[in-house]
């Protein structure tokens, strides 16, 4: 075999081999009602997650920032894409993040923030989407030493989405830490991120038609009673 036709034959099987390692391998967690799927590859400074009955939670390392001595402004983001299912019999409730850290505030001029948005989108209909911004419960203000708690959260309401059986969730997390003054420090970092989905069993039909009939019943026995007042009048 000549190199010419060697080559010609093994760049094809090369190129074909670096198609396939770039491309995207979806990891799907199952939970008790819904079912989280996400690429590992670009979960970033989140960490690969792991699941607890319908909650997905994060246990990131090194998302963090800090501003030292007057340097200003520092920030740290990250943003995840996630795609969400229910089980059979299923229908989606809410979406719930809960996020915790420490921070440390030293010196004059130091402040740090947690901020960052949650966006819900059907799969089906991408232009019906729900945000809700990440808020920290209480302000971040405490100084000096150790370094103190914090905690923040967001809820996106889904009750009306009937009709949906797969949402994508973005989560978009961003760490502030800012100082204006020599000999100060600013630090805040992210330990934990916890999204959980609420769901609702989807009324059978056979319920349907009791409660339809249910309905129907009290209707009858209010026309039969406005009849009843209306001959006593008389």
């Amino acid at each position: 075999m000549t190199y010419q036709r060697m080559f010609g034959f093994v760049l094809p099987v090369l190129a074909l081999f670096a198609t396939t390692s770039s491309q995207a391998i979806p990891v799907t967690l199952s939970g008790n009602t819904v079912e989280y799927t996400f690429d590992d590859s670009l979960m970033g400074l989140f960490g690969t997650p792991s699941i607890s009955g319908d909650t997905l939670f994060f246990t990131p390392v090194n998302f963090e920032t800090q501003s030292l001595n007057g340097s200003g402004f520092a920030l740290e983001n990250e943003t995840v894409n996630i795609k969400v299912s229910t089980h059979t019999g299923y229908r989606f409730g809410s979406v719930n993040l809960i996020e915790k850290g420490d921070y440390l505030l030293l010196g004059p001029g130091s402040d740090v923030d947690v901020t960052g948005q949650i966006r819900v989108f059907d799969t089906a209909n991408p232009l019906m989407d729900i945000t809700d911004g990440i808020t920290p419960l209480a302000p971040l203000n405490l100084t000096g030493i150790p370094t103190r708690n914090w905690e923040a959260s967001a809820m996106v309401d889904m009750s009306s989405w009937t009709n949906t059986t797969e949402i994508n969730i973005t989560v978009q997390n961003l760490l502030l830490a800012v100082t204006t003054a020599p000999s100060s420090l600013a630090f805040v970092e992210k330990k934990f991120i916890g999204l959980s989905t609420s769901v609702s069993p989807v009324p059978e039909v056979e319920t349907w038609a009791m409660m339809l009939a249910g309905v129907g019943l009290i209707g009858l026995q209010l026309r039969r009673s406005k009849r009843s007042s209306a001959r006593i009048i008389r």
